[in-house]
């Protein structure tokens, strides 16, 4: 099996509780976690990028993408600071100056590119790797309808995707909306799949990484988790993560 193990994506590649990516990660020598929280698919193409000129990818590693959903925008100000400004659907990003032009025809444009280059680069490094997708994308908002040529890009893509969307997963396998946390503090339902959600997902589609050890870190996750606050059960779960990690003797990079 491969040493070294890298996983991109989004929040559901990188929340407050153990995510899909985190039980495959028991199964290798060294763990990246290279998620981040609201990132659209140029953002998380970038941070491949960065991380194979940091970490050096060879043919020995593994790579997995949960690439997210296609409606989703970043940019970079001055100070090169990245900004994940929302999606296409909510009325933040025409609020903002760099959205107010976006549209669905440019965002398809812009994920083609990001999704068939990542492709790209991993095969020519004869990486073993999966590509996977977070949530669906809502490009008929509006009544939007695409061109022959944009449609077959938005095609080209989702045919490189040969398992469920995540998001969708949960709400046909779940009753999902009862099943989401709900923070004590302030009431707010989390949307995001549970770290049971994420274990199942795992057992359908990767049953080859479940162990009894990423059984036992569930387990402990999950008799250590707290719905009291975000902050409260971010850092159980982070210092929980490392721990059992490092007892493991395996090297875990949560960047």
């Amino acid at each position: 099996m491969s040493k070294r193990l890298f996983a991109f994506g989004c929040s559901f590649t990188r929340w407050r509780w153990p995510t899909w990516n985190d039980y495959i990660g028991l199964n290798f020598d060294e763990y990246y976690t290279l998620g981040c929280g609201g990132a659209d698919n140029k953002n998380i193409l970038y941070r491949l990028l960065q991380a194979d000129k940091k970490y050096k990818f060879t043919s020995d590693d593994c790579v997995m993408i949960m690439f997210t959903s296609f409606n989703r925008l970043s940019y970079v100000d001055k100070d090169f600071t990245i900004h994940n400004i929302g999606d296409l659907v909510h009325h933040n990003i025409k609020a903002h100056p760099i959205g107010k032009n976006y549209n669905f025809e440019t965002a398809i444009y812009d994920n083609y590119i990001a999704i068939q280059s990542a492709k790209s680069i991993l095969e020519s490094k004869n990486i073993k790797y999966e590509l996977l997708q977070s949530m669906k994308h809502d490009f008929y908002h509006d009544n939007f309808e695409a061109g022959e040529d944009i449609k077959k890009n938005l095609d080209d893509c989702l045919d490189l995707f040969k398992y469920p969307v995540m998001e969708n997963w949960c709400y046909e396998n779940y009753d999902f909306n009862k099943e989401k946390v709900i923070w004590k503090d302030d009431g707010i339902q989390d949307g995001h799949p549970t770290m049971k959600h994420h274990l199942d997902f795992v057992k359908e589609f990767f049953p080859q990484y479940i162990t009894d050890k990423v059984i036992e870190y569930y387990d402990i996750q999950q008799e250590n988790f707290s719905d009291e606050n975000t902050e409260q059960q971010e850092k159980t779960f982070r210092d929980t993560q490392k721990e059992f990690f490092e007892n493991e003797k395996i090297k875990i990079n949560t960047e």
